[in-house]
């Protein structure tokens, strides 16, 4: 049915170095749209993202 579909629907986009794909039944509860403001908010980073963002800091802080 339609809402199954649903949940398999995927939202990506691609512009300027950016890249980002997610499945539909996330946005609302781990992906925040602000429409007004032209943002999303990501809640719960992967693992894998989330490592590579502290190392990158760390790397930044060393060096300053």
């Amino acid at each position: 049915d339609k809402r199954t579909l649903n949940q398999f629907r995927r939202f990506t986009g691609r512009a300027e170095g950016l890249s980002i794909s997610f499945e539909a039944h996330l946005l609302g509860s781990r992906i925040e749209y602000d429409e007004e403001r032209d943002t999303l908010r990501i809640s719960s980073l992967p693992t894998q993202l989330r490592d590579q963002l502290k190392r990158r800091k760390a790397e930044q802080e060393s060096t300053s």
